[in-house]
């Protein structure tokens, strides 16, 4: 049987990108999934969160989850959405994109899951465990999809033994909020800024894409094409970028010297 390589620079490598977004509430995460349909055209949403007021303005499909794996007293579980993506049903809708709006929601609904099914007082190892586990393989799940994977999660602060203030995708379990990043191209983080000058308030939104004053970005960006710290509020900005060829790049930075 003869075997003909493929080559990491011709595409055949995965085109998709897998994004996690973490950032304090308000930052404008969630507003990201307008800039995907923009840029990607039709997606789909699977929200743990109380609702999505802040995308109200566009028309997409979602489908809300209250639950991991067990019966859901509304909407849907983790479980059941994980079937129907499976589902022939769902490969017909030829969506480009997934989100989970937010992966901090998805992280609480598995830990209350591994709990409630427990029949123990404490919370044992053996729970932990199983935890991790869940979680891990729910995130791994839907980032292997063969689309945009877009997941935004809240940022959760903690003080290491230098008294340095660290920022992470908030996760039950601290060992899950440090590891999670490594399951993703990229890990950017979303930060507002908000001043005032004669009685009018500037809100700013820039993104970081490094390690960066406690914040842990990152970006498999092959040809360093990012700053540490991008002066751009759209994600999807930064993606096209990084997946530009050489004649596109080179175009993009002669618009933007003659702009």
């Amino acid at each position: 049987m003869k075997i003909t390589p493929l080559k990491t620079n011709d595409g055949s490598a995965s085109s998709a990108s897998k994004l996690l977004l973490y950032g304090h509430h308000g930052a404008g995460k969630t507003t990201q999934i307008k800039n995907y349909q923009r840029a990607y055209g039709k997606g789909l949403i699977l929200s743990g969160e109380s609702g999505l007021s802040s995308i109200q303005d566009i028309e997409a499909d979602y489908i809300p989850f209250s639950t991991f794996s067990a019966k859901p007293k509304m909407g849907f579980s983790f479980k059941q959405i994980v079937e129907h993506i499976q589902s022939d049903d769902f490969k017909d809708k030829k969506y480009n994109w997934i989100a989970i709006d937010s992966v901090t929601e998805l992280s609480q609904r598995c830990f209350q899951d591994v709990v409630a099914a427990s029949s123990r007082d404490n919370i044992t190892y053996e729970e932990w465990n199983e935890y991790e586990r869940l979680i891990t393989w729910a995130l791994k799940w839907i980032r292997d999809l063969p689309m945009h994977v877009l997941m935004t999660a809240l940022a959760s602060e903690e003080q290491d033994d230098n008294g340095v203030t660290n920022y992470w995708p908030s996760f039950v379990q601290k060992k899950i909020q440090k590891n999670a990043p490594a399951l993703f191209d990229h890990v950017f983080c979303m930060l507002r800024k908000t001043s005032e000058q004669n009685g009018r308030v500037d809100v700013k939104r820039y993104l970081v894409t490094d390690e960066v004053r406690g914040w842990h970005g990152k970006a498999r960006d092959a040809h360093r094409r990012l700053q540490p710290v991008e002066m751009v509020d759209d994600v999807t900005e930064l993606l096209d970028r990084i997946s530009m060829t050489e004649k596109e790049y080179a175009e993009y930075q002669r618009k933007g010297e003659a702009a």
